[in-house]
């Protein structure tokens, strides 16, 4: 499937990077208006939202969310407060992921789950490539036009990293956003072993869990996360499978009266039974097994695949229900 890019040259002033989005300026706007409307308005979050940035969006990222406000007309409150929805309300969102080892790698396929108004983050997908920056090279998001963070990430011969979302009864922390703090592991960690520290490590708003991939046999992990406590979760039988439950993080409970964590284990189980030992999955197998009836959902808007070492990416969109 051929979608949209946008070319985002860090090497530019952060102010100057998201110059392309101009050409999607009106579907911006109106998915970040979908989801500040969603959160009951920017007006909610009152003197909040300005010291938050400043005390946990660095200042490139700080500057990049400015310049967007401006494409799109709209405040960078209102920006950002579309930006950081997921840290803000996570029971819309779903996803289930898997890693394999190959010969090729690892593979890395997940559905990414989450509902929306008219069907919008299914037929707004888009490409952001990434190149300019500091060394450790180049990047790729599966993402959204006026989003900056990442959900769905690919750093070819470096790792690969997917976001599902899990909440747990544990308050959520004022801490960093969890998609700005991947979009850094991206520009700053040269290989696996160091974005999964950054990733365990640094304290986050909101509960979630993270599957990471990397290019060497063995190199996967699920790491889940509270705010202030990790867990990792490392592959069994050459694979590791994530929904949106806690295997593993002691004490680690999940809330109540989350719909999609109610499926998780359904899901989890059907991934695992398909995945089972085989190494001989490429793109197409994967895109399959992601299509199960047991695993994908009324709500997936990307299906996607990933192989570091390759470089290679994949994304499908689900037949439309538009």
């Amino acid at each position: 499937m051929i979608l949209p890019e946008i070319h985002l040259d860090l090497s530019l002033a952060p102010q100057d990077r998201w110059r392309e989005l101009a050409t999607h300026a009106d579907d911006a706007g109106r998915l970040l208006d979908s989801y500040v409307r969603d959160l009951g308005g920017a007006e909610r979050f009152g003197a909040l939202l300005e010291p938050y940035l400043q005390a946990f969006v660095d200042a490139e990222h700080r500057a990049e969310l400015a310049a967007i406000a401006k494409i799109v007309n709209r405040s960078i409150e209102e920006v950002a407060l579309a930006n950081f929805y997921y840290e803000a309300l996570q029971q819309n969102i779903g996803c289930s992921a898997f890693a394999c080892d190959t010969p090729d790698g690892p593979i890395h396929a997940r559905n990414l789950d989450w509902w929306t108004d008219d069907d919008m983050l299914a037929r707004l997908t888009c490409i952001v490539r990434a190149d300019g920056g500091a060394s450790v090279g180049p990047f790729q998001l599966v993402t959204w036009p006026g989003f900056i963070g990442a959900f769905s990430a690919l750093a070819p011969g470096r790792f690969a990293i997917t976001l599902n979302a899990v909440t747990s009864d544990e308050p959520a922390a004022y801490a960093q956003p969890i998609v700005t703090l991947i979009r850094r592991a991206l520009e700053t960690c040269r290989e696996f072993d160091e974005a999964v520290a950054l990733l365990e490590r640094t304290p986050i708003a909101a509960d979630c869990l993270l599957l990471v991939s990397g290019i060497r046999q063995g190199e996967m992990v699920v790491i889940e996360r509270t705010s202030t406590r990790a867990a990792l979760r490392g592959p069994d039988h050459g694979f590791v499978a994530v929904t949106n439950d806690y295997k593993i993080l002691d004490g680690a409970e999940l809330a109540s009266g989350n719909a999609l964590q109610q499926t998780a284990c359904a899901r989890f189980d059907r991934t695992v039974a398909l995945v089972g030992d085989n190494r001989s999955l490429d793109a197409a197998a994967c895109l399959h097994i992601l299509g199960d009836d047991a695993i994908q959902m009324a709500i997936t808007v990307q299906q996607m695949v990933m192989r570091a070492r390759t470089g290679e990416l994949v994304v499908e969109l689900p037949s439309p229900a538009w």
